[in-house]
């Protein structure tokens, strides 16, 4: 997605430039901030629709096991810690960029936005061992 991303803004804005002449560097900003938030947003709604799709397979495979059986949690809990291991990195990552005097407002915006796709990306994760451990405790009935 991110290069899908990359390759538009890069290839489509400076193709179209060249053909539209009222295309000026105003509007080119304002094109390329609109694309950004429109592939970021992208991003964030993909990744948070497929916890809550991992969350209901694992609803599902919960529905239909055995007490005692614990194969499903453990794999459950394998896949989150796969999930949650880029978050931490990422986080700081963004927090070092909020600190670059640079960072034009819309960047600060941006990076907010990403922050917040991070962090409740992470709350799914958490919801979804939470939903296997209680799972494990007491089986559904």
């Amino acid at each position: 997605m991110c290069l899908i991303r990359r390759n538009f803004i890069d290839t489509w804005l400076h193709r179209f430039a060249a053909e539209e002449r009222n295309f000026d560097l105003d509007a080119q900003n304002g094109a390329r901030r609109v694309v950004e938030c429109f592939f970021d947003n992208l991003i964030v709604e993909a990744t948070v629709q497929f916890v809550e799709e991992c969350q209901d397979s694992v609803r599902q495979l919960n529905a239909g096991r055995k007490p005692g059986a614990g194969g499903n949690a453990e794999f459950v809990q394998r896949i989150t810690h796969v999930l949650r291991e880029p978050l931490g990195p990422l986080l700081l990552g963004l927090e070092v960029l909020l600190r670059e005097e640079s960072l034009s407002p819309r960047g600060v915006e941006m990076i907010g936005l990403l922050q917040r796709g991070v962090k409740k990306e992470a709350d799914a994760i958490e919801e979804l061992l939470r939903s296997t451990d209680l799972f494990e405790k007491e089986p559904p009935r």
